[in-house]
């Protein structure tokens, strides 16, 4: 949620000892200094420091003062530079209209002269405005003008700076394409003109589509590539811009005490250089570092002090972030109360996605959820589970749509791949009829070319299948952990209307109910959590069963035995209705079976043929009644068995004369 903060990185503060010694010279000649000419000159070498000071309202009068004398004495280049002085000071007060205004006047001045590059560094302040503000669009609007003018001409240097930050303005609507296109012509660019501080960038921002892809390993080459190019910077700040990045990368990938490591560096330096921003997200990060560690109580720390820096600059997106990540520590502390607290405080925003994304969207319905299922009030926890479904289910939609238009793309690629080889192939064999003398020569040829097509057709398609498959996997896998959570939160949901009635004949029916829907539950949990989402271990998922019945009727006479191969699967779609029918037999062995001090064992058996699966349920008690007729029984439990073997396209034999024993045999497809 901190990708605004990717690109500020041209005029980042730089401070020190050394260097406030030379601004406070500078400022003791400029106090003494008569001439107009000398104050300039003077002026210039001193804002050239003050860029990088920590205090935007001690700056801005400097910059304004050279802005004046440079316009009297008719030094335009200098003015405009003082103008974007100005715009960045304004940026980091966050103040749009100011910051916008002397970026333009800046802009103004050097078209007016034709001063290509300097045109262009205007153009470049200005689209960093707008992507600071999130304008996204204006941003790239702005960087383009600059490049469609500029590209082709030497003299616009400044394209090779603009170009990362117009990747930067793409990434934030989600143009991966041109995102990544813009930084590898700034990457290039930049190299030509031996510009390490805009190749630099380039790879940072390579480095977080990387990141974002979770390929961790490819992310890390490219920060470690800008580390590099940054260290032949003089400004230390390009350094810890990288250090910054690699702490991210290293906390995504599970490498932590690296990510600490590298983040501790970067907080280092922009406490020292008075940087908030981007002190605030390196507070922001480590927290969530400790969290992945489950050290909750560090993470409350860092988290209080990123967000005591974020009202420190009112800055709302990172206020709501720190806010976020303090929830998710308090919901994992069980304090609830807190972490509702704060989610409340943030959910004011939650209509306006130019403060909060989908993502963060959905990240605090579902913390609203865990909230209120901890405070046990779980009406409110489905209403806000619901919310989270809603709009995670549109982000799964979109990146579906996505996946598929990549899919159709490298498949209409192939096809014209195999349409040239096609061709290859068919001058291969005029060739060959031309040149009979070497037939067999040509003809080993055409075989070799022809195994070749065949050979790269089968690995397209092998490719693009496991591609299709992956997306539905994780689609599949995705869909079962919805589904189980909202069944939990029914099934918490009877616990609660359990709780309000004391007619134990109700309370019986409702754990019933409740053992169901567990059966049901049981499946997607296992689907969720196997590599394989469309089969399903059947002894793990019968031990399951078997134990919520027991442990609902609490009857420690009856005995519950298992006969089922520990390698043995089961489609997802046969796993629903094989469940409850186990479910319904267990449920009626333990209710009827047996009286109360009688010892009893309930079978149950499931065993694989070549095409078929016989699924056998016994118990060794009453029995059923000697007029027993199933076609008039009236029994609920038995109703829904004969339906779910119907279901399943399968046999129904039930014998009550010996105990009770149910065998049904199913096809396996």
């Amino acid at each position: 949620m901190n990708k605004f903060l990717f690109i500020l990185f041209l005029f980042i503060v730089l401070n020190s000892y050394s260097q406030q010694s030379k601004i406070d010279s500078l400022k003791f000649v400029l106090k003494n200094e008569v001439s107009n000419v000398k104050k300039v000159e003077v002026l210039e070498s001193l804002n050239k420091l003050l860029i990088y000071s920590s205090v935007p309202d001690e700056s801005i009068p400097y910059f304004t003062q050279m802005a004046l004398l440079a316009k009297e004495l008719n030094n335009f280049e200098l003015e405009t530079r003082a103008y974007k002085y100005i715009s960045e000071s304004f940026i980091r007060k966050e103040d749009f209209n100011n910051s916008e205004k002397y970026a333009l006047k800046a802009i103004k001045i050097n078209d007016s002269l034709n001063n290509i590059n300097n045109y262009l560094l205007d153009i470049n302040q200005l689209g960093r405005v707008y992507h600071h503000f999130q304008k996204y669009e204006k941003a790239i609007e702005t960087y383009k003008k600059g490049i469609n003018q500029y590209e082709n001409d030497p003299q616009g240097k400044a394209i090779c700076t603009i170009y990362p930050n117009l990747g930067t303005s793409y990434g934030q609507i989600g143009d991966t394409q041109n995102q990544i296109s813009s930084y590898l012509k700034g990457a290039e660019y930049a190299d030509k003109l031996k510009n390490y501080t805009a190749k630099s960038f380039a790879l940072y921002n390579l480095g977080y589509i990387y990141m974002d892809l979770e390929q961790f390993d490819k992310a890390e080459k490219y920060f470690l590539n800008a580390l590099k190019d940054s260290s032949k910077i003089e400004l230390k700040a390009y350094v810890n811009m990288n250090h910054h990045s690699l702490g991210l990368n290293y906390s995504r990938w599970g490498k932590y005490d690296k990510a600490l490591k590298h983040n501790k560096i970067a907080l280092d330096f922009y406490r020292k250089s008075g940087n908030k921003l981007y002190e605030f997200d390196v507070l922001n990060n480590i927290a969530v570092v400790f969290n992945r560690k489950n050290q909750l109580n560090d993470v409350v720390i860092y988290a209080n002090k990123a967000l005591k820096i974020a009202k420190e600059i009112n800055h709302q997106l990172a206020i709501n972030g720190a806010k976020q990540t303090l929830a998710s520590a308090y919901i994992d502390l069980g304090q609830f109360e807190q972490a509702e607290k704060h989610l409340l405080e943030i959910s004011k925003d939650t209509v306006n996605l130019n403060l909060i994304s989908r993502e963060s969207k959905a990240a605090i319905y579902q913390n609203f959820a865990s909230v209120y299922e901890g405070k046990k009030n779980y009406r409110k926890a489905l209403i806000y589970f619901t919310r989270f479904k809603e709009v995670n289910d549109s982000i799964l939609i979109d990146k579906r749509d996505s996946n598929v238009t990549e899919i159709e793309t490298k498949y209409q690629t192939e096809k014209k791949e195999k349409e040239n080889l096609q061709l290859k192939a068919d001058n291969v064999q005029q060739e060959l009829q031309l040149e009979k003398e070497s037939k067999r020569k040509w003809y080993f040829g055409v075989g070799l070319l022809a195994s070749l097509i065949t050979l790269s057709v089968f690995i397209f398609y092998y490719k693009r299948n496991k591609e299709q498959k992956t997306v539905i996997e994780n689609l599949q896998k995705d869909l079962h952990h919805r589904v189980k959570n909202n069944l939990a939160i029914i099934d918490a949901l009877i616990d609660d209307i359990k709780d309000e009635f004391d007619n134990e004949k109700f309370k019986t029916k409702l754990t019933e109910l409740q053992n169901r829907i567990d059966s049901i539950n049981e499946v997607h949990s296992q689907l969720y959590k196997n590599t394989d989402v469309t089969n399903l271990q059947l002894k793990k998922y019968v031990g399951k069963l078997a134990k919520n019945v027991q442990q609902s009727f609490s009857k420690d006479n009856i005995v519950i035995k298992q006969h089922i191969d520990g390698s043995l699967q089961l489609k997802a779609d046969k796993s629903f209705p094989v469940g409850l029918i186990i479910n319904e037999f267990l449920t009626n062995s333990f209710k009827y079976a047996f009286d109360d001090n009688t010892k009893g064992v309930v079978s149950i058996s499931i065993k694989e043929k070549a095409k078929t699966f016989i699924l056998s349920l016994s118990d060794n008690g009453k029995g059923l009644p000697n007029n027993f007729d199933i076609s008039k029984l009236d029994s609920f439990g038995i109703e829904v068995m004969k339906l779910l073997s119907k279901q399943l396209k399968g046999t129904f034999v039930l014998d009550g004369s010996k105990g009770v024993n149910l065998n049904i045999e199913f096809p396996k497809i």
